[in-house]
């Protein structure tokens, strides 16, 4: 691990991918406007998406799950100068505060607020999850540039196709957010039957649905890269396609092209953050977005009804422009 500098800003990444991948803006703008030294620090696997990176000059895993009197004797003991923290959560801002950093920058939910000296509302704001971020550092930065694409580059090496290839991520933490299998299945043989080969990513809980929609003729990579990993994949792919989830932002972060499908969420905050980023969903359903975990209409018509077709004629058109 990195030497702590003392006196650095202190980020924190939360524990989703996704979450994370959109702390990676973040870091390169506090790189373009020199805040100092960054440390990073956060539950183990999305700090390790950082680590050894130009993102941060340090990189600090949580040990276990600690409390706030934990987390602001580790503040204090490095004296850190700012404390950035976007997690929608009271315990680093109450350290933050503990610890007495003098700049503690975050957002007003989980009563955070009160603990912050340059904080702003999440959910209640409009806009992209970003540029709300973003609204919250010119608080401190009156005279801020605009956020940045992350063009996150890992570091790290990985045994690519010889030729193009797309990669897709079928996997969702919700049910409602994912696309059919047998949808993935069809747009993977026609991408192969336009001379792509087609990369499955996904974490060892999606097993079951990346191996039906790679078959045999993806590669099916579930489980079998780190976080870093994947990002090499798709940094290096042609496009990458995926539901409203983690890796659909981090394929976004590492400058991918990348196509979103959208059923029970809505774009217009979480279409991922990159410079050739869409989302796609089906106009006319009315129950959609409807928020929830698992869809109460039957047929989940928000997703299904997005056919392979429709929706490979839109990535091809994003891959190819």
């Amino acid at each position: 691990m990195a030497v702590i500098p003392n006196g650095a800003t202190w980020v924190r990444f939360p524990r989703f991918v996704g979450d994370a991948a959109m702390q990676l803006p973040v870091l390169r703008l506090l790189r373009e406007i020199d805040a100092g030294p960054l440390v990073v620090w956060g539950p183990k696997t999305a700090v390790g998406l950082v680590a050894d990176t130009w993102f941060c000059d340090a990189a600090v895993p949580d040990e276990g799950k600690p409390g706030p009197v934990a987390m602001a004797k580790l503040l204090r003991r490095h004296r850190a100068a700012r404390s950035i923290h976007f997690p929608k959560s009271l315990r680093p801002a109450l350290a933050a505060w503990l610890a007495r950093v003098p700049e503690r920058i975050g957002v007003d939910e989980s009563l955070a607020g009160f603990f912050n000296t340059h904080s702003g509302p999440f959910w209640e704001a409009d806009g992209p999850f970003l540029l709300r971020y973003h609204a919250v550092l010119k608080r401190r930065w009156p005279d801020l540039p605009p956020m940045p694409y992350a063009d996150f580059d890992p570091g790290v090496a990985v045994d690519r196709p010889a030729g193009p290839y797309i990669c897709l991520m079928p996997g969702s933490t919700w049910p409602s957010k994912a696309w059919p299998v047998a949808h993935y299945r069809a747009l993977l043989l026609r991408a192969r039957t336009e001379g792509f080969d087609v990369a499955v990513l996904g974490s060892p809980d999606e097993a079951a649905t990346c191996a039906a929609v790679a078959g045999a003729e993806g590669l099916d990579l579930c489980g079998r890269t780190t976080l870093k990993e994947a990002a090499a994949w798709l940094r290096g792919s042609a496009g990458a396609l995926g539901n409203d989830s983690g890796l659909s932002h981090l394929a976004a972060a590492c400058g991918a092209p990348v196509l979103a499908l959208y059923g029970a969420t809505d774009p217009g905050g979480s279409t991922p953050w990159g410079p050739k980023s869409r989302a796609l969903r089906r106009e006319g359903i009315l129950c959609a977005p409807c928020f929830k975990p698992d869809c109460f209409v039957p047929g989940h018509p928000c997703l299904a009804e997005l056919g392979s077709d429709q929706v490979w004629s839109e990535f091809r058109a994003l891959i190819s422009g």
